[in-house]
């Protein structure tokens, strides 16, 4: 409400073919909740309106929802059950020019219309051949409103990673660095607060210790049982909600994880020559352990107790790698079975792994549960999973959305937020797959594209409604 996203009609002859200096109409279903003028659309009350283009006779339609400012919780709800039938839409996508777009401005998704902003350029923060973020699962990479709606977001690009001010209808600015004691030590080293009373506060792993930062200072904020000294490769970088427990690992491989409390200064640490990565348990008990051996097993580790209460066996079963933290669950991708695979929920609490159906958006596939959510049923949480080996996985395995970002529930909800048309590898770029990941908030995620092969990289953040 308050804001205006700018449409575009192009009319095509039989063959797709642009038409060039045709007159358009532009119509709104309901002039209350949104007006358009020339396809700039203006939200003026929260709901849902349909803005229709229309030349000598033939029409397009786009949804519109309209927000109120804050408050709100994101209901994926609103956005369409993702199908089959929902590949990328290649030549819409090239029509609305996203490579041509400045930082802060956006385009709406072709399928879904969900809004996405441009964050970077080749020269904003600062000159770079290409921008990406982080690992898909682990620490939050988009902060939570620190001044009135403007938050924080972390990015990376050829000299190092940069923070840049993200502020919805006025676009981004405020580009730093962060060097010296500030720069994290790896990727999957920083993390925002997840805490709404402090959204200022960022963790970072500097190769010495874990300190907490100010992002609105760019100093240091001791106290509170901070700095964690002596830790030189703190990484996997993640807490529970409130930043109530943090966990992270010592070195990329391993094979200490450490679970750390700051509020009694308790640190507790397990090791293993097996662990290959951890998972949080938002509600700050358990931690997740994705083991490479046994290939992709979960150790379950119950921080509180300081014991592994459950092992499952991994390949050739259920594998708990790549999946999404949520509260007291962890939801995955069953991919050792024949596609197209199921999506499946990890259960701590009664130490159980169910397949939840399919077919799933990929096999080449990463979850991610940054959202904190407290639904009545906890089985009613949102995980958001993404496609990262270019544009969708192979045809003919029946994918879901295929290459979409497609919210997930464990009782059945299957919503497409859009796509990140990148064609980036894994061959290609591993670091610049899209990797997309949420707010704590659940109001953005965000995530890596080339545009559909436009030569460059940069981040977008897409916006849930």
């Amino acid at each position: 409400m308050g804001q205006s996203v700018q449409l575009t009609a192009v009319p095509l002859d039989a063959h797709g073919t642009p038409l060039a200096g045709r007159a358009i109409a532009w119509a709104t279903s309901d002039s209350s909740v949104a007006t358009v003028t020339s396809g700039q659309v203006a939200g003026l009350a929260p709901g849902r309106a349909t803005i229709t283009a229309t030349s000598e006779g033939r029409s397009g339609a786009s949804n519109v929802t309209v927000t109120a400012p804050g408050g709100n919780v994101p209901d994926p709800t609103l956005l369409p059950e993702a199908t089959p039938a929902q590949a990328p839409l290649t030549a819409l996508y090239d029509l609305l020019h996203v490579p041509a777009l400045a930082p802060g401005q956006s385009y709406l998704d072709p399928t879904t219309g969900a809004t996405i902003y441009r964050l970077t350029s080749a020269t904003f923060p600062t000159t770079s051949a290409d921008w990406g973020h982080d690992y898909a699962e682990g620490g939050d990479e988009i902060g939570l409103p620190y001044r009135d709606s403007t938050r924080a977001v972390l990015v990376h690009g050829d000299d190092g990673y940069w923070l840049v001010d993200f502020t919805p209808g006025a676009g981004v600015t405020n580009g730093r660095p962060l060097t010296g004691g500030f720069a994290p030590v790896h990727d999957q080293a920083f993390a925002f607060s997840t805490n709404p009373a402090t959204p200022w506060y960022a963790y970072v792993s500097n190769g010495s210790s874990v300190l907490r930062l100010d992002v609105r200072t760019m100093t240091e904020a001791p106290g509170d049982g901070w700095p964690v000294a002596n830790e030189p490769e703190a990484v996997w970088l993640q807490q529970s909600e409130r930043d109530g427990l943090f966990v992270w690992m010592r070195g990329q491989s391993g094979p200490t994880v450490v679970g750390y409390e700051p509020a009694t200064g308790t640190l507790k640490a397990y090791s293993d020559s097996g662990i290959d990565e951890p998972r949080i348990d938002r509600a700050g008990r358990y931690v997740g352990l994705t083991m490479a051996r046994p290939s992709e097993a979960l150790y379950l580790w119950d921080w509180s107790a300081d014991s592994i209460v459950w092992r499952t066996g991994g390949d050739p079963g259920i594998p708990f790698i790549h999946v999404a933290s949520l509260a007291d669950r962890w939801y995955g991708v069953d991919w050792n079975m024949a596609p197209p695979y199921q999506y499946v929920v990890f259960d701590p609490v009664t130490r159980s792994a169910t397949r939840l159906g399919g077919p799933t958006n990929s096999g080449d596939e990463y979850g991610n549960g940054n959202w904190i959510q407290h639904p009545a049923n906890l089985n009613d949480q949102w995980a958001l999973f993404s496609h990262f080996e270019g544009l969708a996985p192979p045809a003919g395995d029946g994918w879901l959305a295929p290459g979409g970002m497609v919210f997930v529930t464990a009782n059945g909800q299957r919503r497409l937020l859009g796509h990140p048309y990148t064609t980036i590898t894994e061959a290609a770029s591993y670091a610049l797959a899209s990797f997309v990941r949420l707010s704590s908030d659940g109001r953005y995620a965000m995530f890596t594209s080339d545009m559909n092969g436009s030569g460059r990289t940069d981040v977008f953040l897409v916006r849930v409604p």
